[in-house]
């Protein structure tokens, strides 16, 4: 069974001083919608979201009011996403074998993709959700100046949810201390474990922007509302 950590802590610092995660999509705040993908999911036994330190009593009062029912609690989150990370799988069940992250700004994940994720972490240990690269990306010198051009083909987009073997994540985590990762399977890249790819089939896009927003309550009402 897996400990599902929500992250739902971070500034919004791009979204003109609007909290991304309380705007609301189809009448539901975003990280709410997040976690009812997640709540809804046979393999997850516990819910742990993230919040800024000072909204924690409001973001658990907010969940259980739109039916969170695998709530387990709300945790400060941290200075940074490896932090935040640490504060919830501290407060997670010890008897779950498995933990994933998932970034509360994308409220649009399929069940589908979170029960193909989770299969592979299963089976691999660590998968993360992603999709192929559609642009040709550059790799750029210090300068802004174009070095090389990496095959497209072999590149993807890492999102989330990111799914993890809960001892081997702690491992990992151990052994780079407090080395800044952009993302949670970057630790164990870093300790040289192998991370399977699950390719996801649906909109996973991740709220940044106040347009990101618009084009979110598009998609979610082309599909219908909740999934």
């Amino acid at each position: 069974m897996f400990s599902v950590i929500i992250l739902a802590a971070g500034t919004s610092l791009r979204m003109g001083g609007v909290n991304k995660q309380l705007a609301e999509i189809g009448g539901v705040p975003v990280f709410v919608l997040s976690a009812l993908a997640f709540d809804r999911c046979g393999k997850t036994a516990e819910i742990i979201i993230a919040a800024p330190e000072e909204l924690c009593g409001e973001y658990a009062e907010i969940a259980r009011k739109f039916g969170v029912k695998k709530l387990s609690r709300v945790v400060s989150g941290g200075k940074t996403r490896f932090e935040s990370v640490k504060n919830a799988l501290d407060a997670a069940c010890e008897k779950c074998g498995y933990v994933a992250v998932h970034d509360g700004a994308r409220p649009l994940i399929d069940i589908v993709d979170i029960e193909r994720v989770f299969a592979d972490a299963e089976e691999y240990g660590a998968a993360i959700a992603a999709c192929r690269a559609v642009d040709t990306v550059k790799i750029a010198d210090e300068s802004g100046f174009i070095v090389n051009t990496p095959p497209r083909e072999s590149l993807f987009y890492a999102q989330t949810p990111q799914a993890f073997r809960r001892d081997l994540f702690e491992q990992c985590a151990e052994k780079v201390g407090g080395r800044e990762v952009t993302d949670d399977a970057s630790v164990l890249e870093l300790c040289g474990e192998r991370v399977k790819i699950t390719e996801i089939t649906a909109c996973n896009m991740k709220i940044t922007r106040p347009d990101d927003l618009a084009a979110a309550r598009a998609v979610f009402e082309s599909r219908g509302g909740l999934r």
